[in-house]
């Protein structure tokens, strides 16, 4: 009996608050900025996928996890410098986030008398990335890192169903050994290495398409009686 008025409790709870939760996926673009590729290059994009659930608190604030996979590459075929066409270095990894981000909405575009279906926002959050694949030329690393997840999308309303989305979205890394280079002896003159004080960085460019739930659908229907919600059910 206990757990049957907990459940109907939690039923109208998330109901009362008019929260909703959304689950989903898509696909996009990853790549990489480091000691061998300067900046962002459209050329060296690579294949990645993504799921979410994401939880909505108001109007403007939701909570998402998000699970990205996807490929990294880079190389010096085009050097950013004397040292790096000597050095004729490339890497190849595959990459696992888990990341938890604060997105806020600039718009209300969710309520159901607004006369607008989509609306910008820019998301800010931590997350976990587990790298295979490394070859690690100058030692071994932790191959599960720290992120912190950037950046800014767009969402519109499809329906009372769905909501599709396009986001861009950088990744601040804490660590120098995403392409496996980083600084080394340069006396030994072999040119592997790189700058030590200049952090990997990686983004994300993706689609998705979100499956909206308005509420947490209760097995029975129930209607909370006064008596029994001040009884103490031992």
């Amino acid at each position: 009996m206990r757990s049957v008025v907990l459940l109907a409790l939690f039923c109208t709870g998330i109901s009362a608050k008019s929260q909703f939760i959304e689950f989903g996926g898509g696909f996009g673009a990853l790549n990489y900025s480091g000691d061998l590729i300067r900046g962002y290059q459209i050329s060296n994009l690579k294949p990645g996928i993504s799921g979410h659930y994401r939880m909505n608190f108001s109007q403007y604030v939701s909570l998402n996890w998000g699970l990205t996979v996807g490929k990294l590459t880079g190389s010096d075929s085009k050097p950013i410098d004397a040292f790096a066409g000597e050095r004729n270095a490339s890497f190849s990894i595959t990459m696992a986030e888990l990341s938890s981000v604060v997105e806020y909405h600039f718009l209300d575009y969710k309520h159901e008398k607004s006369i607008i279906k989509w609306s910008p926002y820019a998301f800010l959050g931590v997350g976990f990335t587990r790298i295979y694949g490394a070859d690690h030329k100058n030692g071994d690393f932790n191959k599960i890192q720290a992120v912190v997840p950037l950046g800014i999308g767009f969402k519109h309303l499809i329906g009372k169903r769905f909501s599709a989305g396009i986001e861009f979205g950088f990744r601040k890394t804490f660590f120098d050994l995403l392409d496996t280079i980083s600084d080394n002896d340069v006396t030994l003159k072999d040119y592997q290495y790189g700058n030590p004080n200049d952090n990997d960085w990686y983004y994300f460019t993706g689609l998705s398409l979100s499956f909206v739930l308005y509420e947490i659908p209760c097995p029975f229907p129930y209607v909370p009686n006064r008596h029994m919600l001040k009884a103490n059910f031992r």
